[in-house]
């Protein structure tokens, strides 16, 4: 009897050891890889590029809504001031060397992220004589928010269509001549600018341009009563320089204005 209570106690205690050791053994409950320091966790890096583009995210939702733009058409009106100082006396005839007043133009041209393409007519009204300009452009247009800033270069043709018998000064008593004085001759500058986009289609901005400016003058036609003028008429006229040759010089110009500009694109 005795052997039989012994014998019962030892498997009794066998199976308590069995199943104390079965539950040692047992596995571990399943790692959650989305859990910090799991091995799905995003790293310190991965986080802060996920910040970056969160920010980013949120300053394009509080944009200025602005499109994509393909083409864009401007005009502008302002002043203009050009100084010819180094116009001789001699050979362009011209009596004021400076002029200022109105300067007007229109503009149109293409833009590729942040590069513009375009051409440019511009009109200086200017208090001794009018002239025209008919430029390319090409510049870095570069946006800040609802604004742009632009840093341009410029260059074309510049003209005079005619310049009164005011602008003479043949400094002899040849009677004034009916004929138009022709100035033409090439320019070319630089171009500073911001624009404020008010709405996509369109903003409002100011601008300032540099010019340097090379010109000439071909001789004036003789008057067509030329053949019925005294001879001391005539002699004063085939000495005039403004009749006798042509005459080149250089100068500089310096305008600025308000600009309107229509912007389309996607």
């Amino acid at each position: 009897m005795r052997r039989l209570h012994g014998l019962f106690v030892c498997a009794s205690v066998l199976a308590l050891c069995r199943t104390a050791s079965a539950q040692d053994l047992a596995p571990p409950p399943p790692i959650n890889p989305g859990a910090p320091g799991g091995p799905g966790s995003p790293t310190i890096e991965q986080q802060q590029q996920g910040e970056t583009t969160r920010r980013l995210d949120e300053a394009e939702q509080k944009d200025s809504g602005r499109n994509f733009e393909l083409f864009w058409l401007d005009g502008s009106i302002g002043g203009s001031y050009i100084n010819m100082s180094q116009f001789s006396s001699e050979s362009l005839q011209i009596e004021k060397t400076s002029a200022g007043g109105p300067a007007f133009s229109v503009g149109a041209g293409v833009r590729f992220v942040i590069l513009v393409l375009g051409a440019r007519l511009r009109h200086n009204a200017l208090s001794t004589f009018n002239m025209w300009q008919i430029n390319a452009e090409a510049g870095l247009k570069i946006p800040v928010s609802s604004f742009d800033i632009l840093f341009g270069l410029h260059g074309g043709y510049s003209f005079v269509g005619r310049l009164g018998d005011a602008g003479l000064a043949t400094n002899t008593e040849t009677p004034a001549s009916t004929d138009a004085v022709s100035i033409r001759g090439f320019n070319g500058g630089v171009d500073v600018a911001f624009d404020y986009y008010v709405s996509p289609l369109f903003s409002v901005g100011a601008g300032l341009l540099g010019d340097f400016l090379f010109l000439n003058r071909p001789p004036v036609a003789k008057p067509g009563n030329f053949a019925t003028l005294t001879p001391d008429q005539q002699a004063a006229i085939e000495n005039d320089p403004v009749y006798a040759k042509s005459g080149t010089s250089a100068g500089l110009q310096l305008a600025g204005g308000l600009r309107l500009g229509l912007h389309f694109g996607l």
